[in-house]
């Protein structure tokens, strides 16, 4: 096929599936109100627009929320790659866009293409490359990230893969670069999982051609990478455990049992427990069980490339399914880490993503030797049928959460006018206790409004706080059980719960508490 129509076709094809994902609505960077329903992708839109409202641009830093500190984009789940993109037009934006869905989009786009390249080559004929670059692309756990946009960015493991499986690029130091880099702007857990591909590139040209040059390249790059996770703040702001590594881990049976039960139409599932069905998702889908069926029976394919994978991804497994190994719902057994080890994978306390990796390129694995087969356009397009149906209630589930971006309303919980003057004649926004989890999607609401306002809000949802925020917002919390609140600032009484000497000047509004500025 020629370039431009292949170019076409592929984008054609992405615009099918975001289509059946997501609301065609989400792409208008006018609709917000969808994103402000308590799930992530809110924090993550609400952080770029702080970050474009308040100037930050060309650092990371977001001077808006959990001011005077302030936070970043890493902290916040806001894509810095998108600041980077947007940062030096931010004057000229009008306040209040969300690219939120913009980004979804181009992250099905760029994973329909990395697919197809990685396909490609092995395919007799363009219609079986298609096959196998929708089974590749489609996979369930990048439709399952739609609260968190920035790890529907799973073109980067992709990507990744791209570069490993042509030597003639993965010896290229400049590739790695790319590819490292753009990830650690986009989601530390994602740069993890291109690392380990990126290490298995490494040891084979160490092993293989018994040089000592790779090492030193890996150097170079490890340093830049560190340096671009330095200027987001990843390393000052003094994060303390949650405790709570191995809450979310990756089940031995993952790949064929979804753990939701509106998931698969064709499946059996044992029932979502806790989340871990959501952040350990790797289910298949019936279509692509069948593609590795087919292929470990037949065994067509050369794969023994891919091996060099394999230690990597065996420290990502062991980490991803955790201390307590999950089979349909019910742990097998417990091992009890030591305090320390358990503050150590802190940071991959969302351990089950890191299966992805495994999942793609056994997938990958699957469908390349598929197409070494006779009747491979027949048994991939009966796959790609399957996973149709199977992966449909999943579908519907997923795009009936933002249902709300085909109609216009954007506060749906703070709709009273008086919000706006509220806003506007207040120094700051103070949450108080600086919960995020009392009422996520009324936090959200109000912090868009300050937000557009260009008024700081003194706490916000992040995946990290630093200690100085911790401090300082547990400082006023205790004044403010003492009747005291700082001149100005509107402060938002999340629990409703109210000192005795404040209580005169309470005001409800939409069922929220306030203390006017």
């Amino acid at each position: 096929m020629k370039r431009i129509p292949l170019m076409l076709a592929l984008i054609a094809t992405a615009s099918v599936l975001f289509a059946g994902w997501m609301p065609l609505a989400t792409l208008d960077p006018r609709n917000i109100g969808w994103l402000l329903d308590g799930h992530d992708h809110g924090q993550s839109a609400i952080g770029l627009a702080a970050y474009l409202a308040g100037g930050g641009w060309p650092g990371f830093h977001i001077a808006l929320l959990s001011a005077p500190e302030g936070t970043s984009l890493l902290l916040t789940d806001s894509i810095p790659l998108l600041g980077v993109l947007l940062g030096p037009f931010a004057a000229l934006l009008p306040p209040g866009l969300q690219f939120v869905g913009p980004w979804m989009f181009a992250c099905m786009v760029l994973q329909v293409l990395f697919a197809w390249a990685l396909v490609r080559p092995h395919a007799p004929d363009a219609p079986t490359a298609w096959f196998g670059t929708v089974l590749l692309a489609a996979l369930p756990m990048l439709f399952n990230r739609y609260p968190h946009a920035s790890l529907c960015a799973q073109w980067l493991i992709l990507w990744g893969l791209w570069i490993y499986v042509e030597p003639r690029r993965a010896d290229r130091p400049l590739w790695w670069l790319a590819v490292l880099g753009v990830a650690a702007l986009v989601h530390s857990y994602l740069l993890l999982m291109v690392a380990s591909i990126w290490a298995a590139a490494i040891l084979r040209r160490v092993v293989e051609g018994r040089q000592v040059r790779p090492v030193i390249e890996a150097v170079g790059i490890i340093a830049t990478v560190t340096l671009l996770l330095a200027a987001q703040g990843v390393f000052g702001g003094g994060f303390g455990s949650t405790h709570s590594y191995g809450a979310f881990p990756m089940a031995l049976d993952a790949w064929w049992n979804p753990a939701n039960q509106t998931y698969s139409a064709l499946l059996r599932t044992s029932p979502e427990d806790h989340g871990r069905g959501f952040e350990g998702l790797n289910y298949l889908g019936a279509g692509l069980l069948l593609t590795v069926a087919i292929a470990a029976a037949t065994r067509r394919a050369g794969l023994r490339h891919l091996a060099w994978l394999l230690p990597g991804f065996a420290v990502l497994a062991l980490v991803a399914i955790g201390p307590q190994p999950l089979f349909w719902g019910q742990a097998v057994t417990t091992l009890h880490l030591p305090l320390w080890l358990t503050d150590a994978l802190d940071p991959v306390r969302a351990s089950g993503r890191l299966g992805w990796p495994l999942t793609y390129t056994l997938v990958y694995a699957a469908v390349i030797s598929v197409m070494a087969l006779r009747r491979a356009t027949i048994l991939l397009a009966a796959a790609v049928a399957l996973q149709a149906v199977d992966l449909a209630p999943m579908l519907a589930a997923i795009r009936a959460t933002a249902a709300r971006a085909n109609g216009t309303t954007v506060f749906a919980r703070t709709h009273d006018p008086r919000w706006a003057g509220l806003i506007a004649r207040a120094k700051q926004v103070d949450f108080t206790p600086a919960d995020a989890f009392i009422n996520l999607a009324v936090m959200e609401e109000i912090t868009w409004r300050a937000v557009a306002a260009r008024r700081p809000v003194g706490f916000t949802y992040t995946a990290r706080t630093a200690t100085a925020t911790k401090l300082r917002t547990a400082a006023e919390r205790r004044a403010f059980e003492r009747g005291v609140v700082t001149p100005g600032h509107l402060v938002i009484v999340q629990d409703g719960v109210l000192p005795a000497t404040l209580a005169p000047r309470a005001i409800r509004i939409d069922g929220v508490t306030i203390i006017a500025p």
